[in-house]
Formats: structure tokens, sequence, C-alpha cells
């Protein structure tokens, strides 16, 4: 039996169309559902369609445990909960036990393991994030061969303002994302673009270019207080002076002196990016660690030159900079780290800040720091 071409198109589009109906017809989209629903009394309404599920909650980094949506009759499962302080938070429904994000909300929180949405509670002013009416830079996905690892890996660039209209050379700040984050959450939860869009347009930031690499380095993710931490951080290391600044340096207009550039990050990124900057003062003289630390044994066995002569090392470094939260689960051991630094007579700053490891406090760190660099 043979079938003729147009019955054949009529049949893989009939497939198509039905492989886009969700089949375990648990959770739908439906019509004209919106999520989240932001009061103007700083209360939201969350809901999501799950007709078949039996349980559906709300989890999210403004609550201090899980809410239950109740459902009604077509299996509209709803909550409203708040108010809700002014800030960008990740949230999740578990439906059933399993963690989704909300199909009705395109703002993902970008990251390997977990699926969360993104919701923005705006205050009585704008935010340090708020998108304002000033020049904006841009943002360019890109793509590097990493010699060290021996793939192709992915970078997202920021350039400044004006920077595609001049002929400027700009210094560079590596920033590092956190353990399951991706090169995106910088840009897509961090808001660094945005961030540095108001500083720079305050006068309050020097215009630079950010770049923002991929770090996992496909070894899995040890302990931060292990070992194997440290042989992790040397691969992040040697790929990013092997294989990532040669590509940006001749790819992008920098500055490629040590006093212009900085290198910083969130929890995994930022032990990266302390073991990255110690290793490499030739390279860097602006160093950032968000909610990260290196332990003692990590310092004294790849460091330990560094305290022999706190003298040179202090002059070699513009500023080493820390910040933790006071809830967050590694603030005991940053604070060591702190101690250490102190003992060591290496010259830092540190801030402790309520609240904890959550990106609400690296958005914070990051205004902060961005603020110093290259001045």
């Amino acid at each position: 039996m043979t079938i003729n071409a147009k019955k054949f198109i009529t049949i893989i589009l009939s497939i198509c169309l039905f492989q886009t109906i969700n089949v375990n017809a648990q959770i739908s989209r439906g019509p004209q559902l919106e999520s989240p629903v932001v009061h103007p009394d700083r209360t939201v309404t969350f809901s999501i369609r799950a007709p078949r599920a039996q349980q559906v909650e709300l989890s999210g980094q403004f609550l201090t445990r899980n809410q239950p949506l109740k459902a009604n009759d077509s299996g509209l499962w709803s909550v409203t909960v708040g108010p809700i302080e002014p800030d960008l938070y990740p949230y999740c429904f578990i439906v059933d036990g399993m963690q989704v994000a909300d199909p009705q909300n395109q703002e993902i929180f970008p990251n390997e393991g977990f699926k969360n949405s993104l919701v923005d509670i705006p205050g009585d002013k704008p935010s340090i994030y708020s998108v304002q009416d000033v020049p904006h830079g841009e943002m360019t996905y890109c793509y590097y061969q990493s010699k060290t690892l021996g793939i192709t890996r992915p970078l997202i660039v920021y350039t400044p303002p004006g920077y595609r209209e001049s002929a400027e050379k700009y210094p560079v700040f590596y920033l590092v994302s956190g353990t399951t984050d991706t090169e995106e959450t910088w840009y897509k939860v961090g808001k660094v673009n945005f961030i540095l869009d108001n500083l720079i347009a305050q006068k309050k930031a020097v215009p630079m270019i950010v770049v923002l690499p991929y770090g996992n380095m496909l070894g899995g993710t040890p302990n931060p207080a292990s070992p194997e931490a440290a042989e992790m951080y040397k691969v992040f290391s040697d790929n990013l002076v092997g294989s990532i600044m040669p590509y940006i340096e001749s790819n992008y207009r920098t500055i490629n002196e040590r006093e212009k550039r900085a290198i910083g990050g969130f929890s995994r990124g930022g032990g990266q990016s302390l073991f990255a900057g110690f290793t490499n003062f030739d390279k860097f003289a602006w160093i950032g660690s968000y909610s990260a630390y290196l332990t003692r044994e990590v310092f004294d066995k790849y460091f330990s030159n560094l305290s022999e002569n706190p003298e040179s090392t202090n002059g070699k470094l513009n500023l080493l900079w820390m910040g933790v939260g006071k809830a967050d689960f590694l603030y005991r051991q940053a604070a060591d780290f702190d101690n250490l630094m102190t003992e060591k007579k290496i010259e830092h700053k540190v801030l402790f800040t309520e609240g904890g490891h959550t990106w609400m406090n690296a958005r914070r760190y990051l205004y902060e720091t961005l603020q110093l660099y290259f001045k």
C-alpha cells in the first residue's frame, strides 16, 4: 500500500500536533491563566493548572516553609502569600513530590539541578537591577575551544554602552557562577548587565567588559572543604588562563594589564575565583569572593608564599573582597577564611550581611564590588 505525499504530510502534522499535548494531563497551561500575579500590596498569587494532581505546594526563598495550594473544581491550584519584601526571588511548585517551574512564567532560573521560576517584587523606588532609562550594554553568547577540557565551551560577554561605536579598550571582570548554575545565571538571575548599566550611568562604576564563563569543570562537585575542591579549582584556573582569556583578548578590545583585570564569583565560583586570583597575581589585581572561602589546608598547600611576604602580596592586591550572609550555610567557613587572611596579614575587605546563601545576597555583593573595581 502506498501513501501519497499530501496524505503523508497530513499524518506527520497530526502526530506533531498530538505530541504538543501534555500526555500526563497532570500539568497544563490552560486558557487565560496568569501566574504569578503581583498585587499592589506586594502580596502575590501563584497558580498552576494540574487537574490530576493530589497535592501541590509552593516553595520559594521568600517563604519560611512551603505553602499548600488549594484546587477548584477544574483543577486550578492557587495560593496568595505575602506581602513580600521587594527583590527578585526564585520559586517553584511541588506537584505530588515533583519540583516544577511555573508553566505560565517565562522567567526561568538557569540551573543544572533544579527548575525554578523567578518573581520580581517591585518596591517604591527602582531596585539596583531595575531596567532604567539609561544607555544599555550588550550581552553576547559566545563559544571557545577549551584546551584544558578538550571541548567547546560557552561564554556570555557583557560589553558596556558605547562599546560598538568606539575604539576604546576596556578592563575585564571575569564573573563566575555557583554550583549547578550555568553561564546564564549571573545574567538571568544576577542581572549583572542592568546593575552595571545603572552604575555606569550614575558614574559609580568604571565601564568594563564582563565575562561569564560556565564554571562546571565536568569532574563532579566536591565539597568545598575537601582537598578535591582545590584540584577542581586548579582545572578552572588552567582553563581560564589557557583558553578563556586568550579568546577574550583576541576578540574584544581589552586592556591586557593585571591592574585592569578582576575575577569574582558566587559559591563555587567564589572558590574558583580565589584560587585563580591567588595563583595568577601576574594577571589579576582584583578578587571578589561572594559566599565562598578557601580552607586553611588549601591555602597553606598552594599559597603559603603569599603569607611569607605579606607586604609584597598586599602590594599586588588592589582589592581582596569577601561577602557572606550570617544565615549562609557557609558563613562559619567564610568567617574562618576572613580570620585566616587577618592572621596572614593579607589586607582585605569583608561584608557580613543578613540572609543566607541566596542570589539576593549575591546581587548585593556584586553591586558593592562593581563600584570598587578598577578605581
